[in-house]
């Protein structure tokens, strides 16, 4: 298992529960479809779909609702939703910071039985996961890697120095 750092981004405060972050989006998603399907669960002042600087896709957007009901009733509808041949994740916005930037791990060369509830016990040891994903094929078999988002920084430079390059 080859753990390797990737970059977080958030954009609220964590005393105000408006905001969402949509990960694993298609390559194909628009912003007017995202305002549409998100808009179901209430009020929403904004969408933002990150995009590289060639304006294509990062994969992830911020949904902006006018109260915490509403964002809270997204993540129930939403979390875990089927969009295409990917499965989204919908959570609470978090704010931008040095100690939550480069909380992400990328890990590769998992056994193709990993199951998502096993990869976060493995690395909960660690410190708190925000998110988690075990990525898989269209037949459901695991493709070997996935991803763990901890609360701090800290919490993934210990998994790493703890198992980076070490096989299970």
């Amino acid at each position: 298992m080859m753990a390797e750092l990737l970059s977080s981004n958030g954009i609220t405060n964590d005393r105000e529960k408006k905001h969402v972050i949509v990960n694993y989006l298609p390559g194909d998603i628009t912003e007017v479809l995202l305002q549409a399907m998100f808009a179901s669960c209430g009020a929403i002042t904004g969408v933002r779909l990150m995009r590289d600087k060639s304006g294509v896709s990062l994969g992830y957007a911020f949904v902006n609702y006018n109260n915490e009901v509403d964002a809270a009733r997204a993540i129930e509808r939403f979390d875990g939703h089927q969009m295409g041949a990917k499965k989204i994740r919908v959570s609470y916005a978090r704010p931008s910071s040095e100690e939550i930037k480069n909380a992400n791990l990328y890990i590769a060369g998992l056994p193709k039985s990993t199951s998502e509830d096993e990869l976060r016990a493995w690395f909960s040891v660690y410190g708190t996961i925000i998110s988690s994903k075990v990525l898989t094929l269209e037949t459901g078999e695991s493709r070997g890697v996935g991803f763990i988002r901890f609360d701090k920084r800290s919490e993934a430079q210990e998994a790493i120095d703890s198992l980076n390059g070490k096989n299970y």
